[in-house]
């Protein structure tokens, strides 16, 4: 295994800003942590960031899929390993979505540093209101390890260590599958066990949202041996990790239009 030096970091930076000037030039790439302290144990920190789409919440997942490309050139090359968060524009300045507290993006405003597009840093707008199922619905979308990111890091982890590609995708898909549980429960409709009938629910409340990938990933998810099945082929898994994103980016875009007001269920009780 490759130990990454200085000189692979500082390479790394500038490649994929400069892909991503061309490739995405309104977004804004910063990085923050110990890359930009001064304290940086090379060969072993990661490179702490995140790309910021000048975008509303429905995103191009080409251009995310475009990203993951990206990022398995370059993270392959120099043996780096990175903590960046894809966001965009309208869940920044609504903040009941965006993973980031209040203390936490004001750090970043005043430690991090922008690499590449404008600098959207100021639309950070973290939140520390939130209930701990709206913090779970926001950490399920944009957050580390959330359906945003799955997609962004997808051919990445699915070179790294194909088996654990496929249950990351897994786990991606159940998000998505129970995120309209989290919508109604934030808006009053109490806890609602089924997957499905929280599908048939949230419907009716958020009309404009297409809802119909749900019904496809809670079939597979009923019959694993299928799922693993289709799972097997990275193609498919791409395909339904970039679906299943539209549908929760919609959620969240219809959520926030039909409820641009915060409840008290969205407040910490």
């Amino acid at each position: 295994m490759k130990i990454p030096v200085k000189e692979d970091y500082m390479q790394f930076l500038d490649n994929f800003s400069k892909s991503l000037s061309i490739e995405l030039p309104n977004a804004c790439f910063y990085v923050y942590g110990s890359l930009n302290n001064c304290d940086c144990n090379y060969g072993r920190s990661d490179i702490d960031g995140g790309i910021i789409l000048g975008s509303g919440v429905i995103t191009p997942k080409d251009k995310i899929i475009r990203l993951s490309e990206l990022f398995l050139n370059a993270l392959n090359n120099y043996g780096l390993q990175t903590q960046f968060n894809l966001l965009d524009l309208e869940t920044c300045r609504d903040g009941r979505f965006l993973s980031y507290t209040e203390d936490y993006t004001n750090w970043i405003k005043e430690s991090a540093k922008v690499h590449s597009g404008p600098n959207l840093l100021g639309e950070l707008n973290g939140r520390d209101f939130k209930s701990g199922v709206l913090y779970s619905a926001a950490f399920n979308f944009c957050g580390p390890g959330g359906v945003r990111n799955s997609l962004l890091y997808s051919l990445v982890h699915a070179h790294q260590d194909n088996d654990d590609f496929k249950e990351r995708t897994s786990r991606a898909l159940e998000k998505v599958a129970k995120f309209p549980k989290k919508l109604l429960w934030l808006r009053g409709q109490g806890i609602i066990p089924s997957r499905i009938k929280a599908r048939q629910r949230l419907a009716e409340i958020l009309e404009d949202a297409n809802l119909e990938i749900i019904d496809e990933i809670n079939d597979l998810l009923a019959n694993p041996k299928e799922l693993y099945s289709q799972l097997e082929d990275l193609g498919e898994s791409v395909r339904l990790l970039s679906s299943s994103l539209g549908c929760m980016e919609g959620m969240v875009a219809s959520y926030i239009k039909h409820f641009p007001q915060v409840s008290q269920r969205e407040l910490k009780l």
